[in-house]
């Protein structure tokens, strides 16, 4: 039975490493976190697809931007609130009586 999809080429986790610019460890973490390699013995084997799959894994997502935050200004009964709490005298600060 042959394969329908063609194997393309297979690379070790150094040459995978060198193309993907990261280190060998690396490129074998992410390899195994993401089902993304094949193990014979010790060595760890990546296909092209393999490879790809590993590029779109690394990739940044796209950073929507925060809507600024708009405030509004403070209505005349909020500042009359605001003022109040202000100059209002404060319990304990004042002079202290001798008994």
């Amino acid at each position: 039975m042959e394969p329908t999809i063609p194997l393309d080429i297979i690379y070790t986790a150094d040459e995978a490493a060198e193309r993907l610019r990261l280190t060998n460890r690396g490129v074998i973490k992410l390899g195994k976190a993401y089902g993304l390699c094949s193990r014979v013995g010790r060595d760890y084997l990546f296909s092209e697809q393999d490879l790809l799959a590993l590029w779109e894994v690394m990739r940044e997502p796209a950073k929507v931007p925060k809507p600024p935050t708009v405030k509004a200004f403070p209505s005349e009964a909020q500042k009359y609130e605001s003022l109040l709490k202000l100059t209002a005298k404060k319990k304990g600060l004042g002079r202290q009586q001798r008994p």
